[in-house]
């Protein structure tokens, strides 16, 4: 650090400073930047700054005796470009800047939040490095943007240990796989999405777990993880077709009802249909699951039977072994079916998780893809955290088909 002179700054003189901002903006300067023609108003307006901070400490009374002691030079990061600034110095070395600390160099948290929007939306680093380069003169490392999207570790620490409500009413499970490296090779990881549905009709990301191929047991070990947090009461958890999934639900939540979800199970009866059939077998497949109650729609599944028993007897096969998991919407009125009957929302959440990720190849470790899922999903809450419509009618029919859930404390 250099010494400088202990001649106390000058005070900023507006009008010399609007001169040079007008001769810069007719020769052709930018206003933010590296030569922009405000940012020069900045290191000004923060050397004044410095130096009222330095004035009022020495006039304090707390140090006697202590007096100037030159300045030091800095250039520090902001959002117009980068700034130089002398920050000034006391004899006795008592003197803590306030606006910008001693060992800082930031101060740009908007280009901080925007190097987060950017990488959350799958920007990778050396094209947010262009892009501030570009809008903002400032030259930011790869090694630095990584260290500014390292700080939402202990951001996403809180927020995987955040404690849940006790009740919900319907919580959505489903993996979505990604390549990450491990071991100097190349593995595949499953993200395990909790989504649910609290008693208030508001959506929630309530947990993201990475882990090794999906499975029933990890999937215990999710639910358990839930229930550590607080939840002690699902009414419903809508599942895709992975077996032993009912058993483990079972486990953690007894009172839960597992509700497979129809349109999994439509798209899995229909991958082996021929194209000329594919209208029709569709056709059958409605009038299966949209029936009002489930004796109804053994009737209709009947029906598809004896129609398609020649050509496609797996169909209805798979339909009957599975379908104490598939009927239980049917016991329920119209506004609950509509929620519980897929699990779209949660397969609506991996679309914008998979968008951000796209372009990506493999993660170097699990932290570098947990932070990307992260920051996608924050700066992606307007798409996800939405409130369930018609909420009035599906509490009004819990409270009537489930009127003991209500009526008793939570264990």
């Amino acid at each position: 650090m250099k010494k400088n002179s202990k001649k106390q700054e000058a005070a900023f003189d507006y009008a010399s400073f609007e001169k040079e901002a007008i001769a810069g903006l007719y020769a052709g300067k930018g206003l933010i930047g590296e030569d922009g023609v405000l940012t020069g108003m900045i290191g000004r307006l923060l050397q004044a700054a410095y130096e009222g901070e330095m004035q009022g400490h020495l006039s304090s009374g707390t140090s006697v005796g202590n007096r100037r002691n030159g300045h030091t030079e800095k250039t520090l990061r902001t959002a117009m470009g980068p700034v130089e600034v002398r920050p000034p110095r006391d004899r006795q070395g008592s003197y803590e800047p306030a606006i910008v600390g001693k060992w800082e160099r930031s101060l740009a948290p908007e280009l901080e939040q925007q190097v987060l929007h950017l990488y959350g939306i799958g920007t990778s680093y050396e094209d947010i490095q262009a892009h501030l380069k570009r809008m903002y003169g400032v030259n930011y490392s790869p090694a630095f943007l990584s260290g500014v999207t390292d700080q939402v570790y202990e951001e996403i620490d809180r927020w995987r240990n955040r404690p849940l409500d006790e009740r919900y009413f319907a919580i959505y499970l489903d993996a979505i796989h990604y390549k990450v490296r491990e071991n100097r090779k190349v593995v595949s990881k499953a993200v395990y999405s909790v989504y649910g549905v609290n008693m208030e009709g508001e959506r929630d990301v309530l947990a993201l777990f990475i882990g090794e191929a999906e499975g029933a047991r990890q999937w215990a070990r999710v639910l358990e993880h839930i229930k550590d947090r607080g939840v002690k009461d699902v009414f419903f958890f809508c599942v895709d077709g992975l077996n032993g999934f009912g058993e483990a639900i079972t486990g953690a939540f007894p009172r839960a009802i597992t509700q497979r979800c129809i349109v999994h199970m439509v798209r899995t009866s229909l991958r082996y249909v021929s194209y000329r059939d594919y209208k029709e077998v569709c056709a059958g497949l409605r009038a299966i699951y949209t029936q009002d109650s489930p004796e109804a729609a053994l009737e209709k599944l009947d029906e598809f039977k004896q129609r398609w028993q020649g050509k496609y007897p797996e169909i209805a096969a798979k339909w009957e072994r599975d379908w104490a998991e598939l009927s239980p919407f049917f016991d329920q009125p119209e506004a609950v079916r509509r929620v519980v009957y897929t699990t779209n929302p949660v397969e609506a959440l991996h679309r914008i998780l998979r968008k951000a990720t796209k372009t990506k190849g493999a993660f170097i470790n699990e932290s570098a893809l947990e932070k990307q899922l992260y920051l996608t999903m924050v700066h992606s809450q307007k798409s996800w955290r939405t409130k369930v419509r018609g909420w009035p009618d599906i509490l009004r029919a819990l409270h009537n088909n489930y009127p003991e859930r209500f009526n008793t404390n939570l264990p």
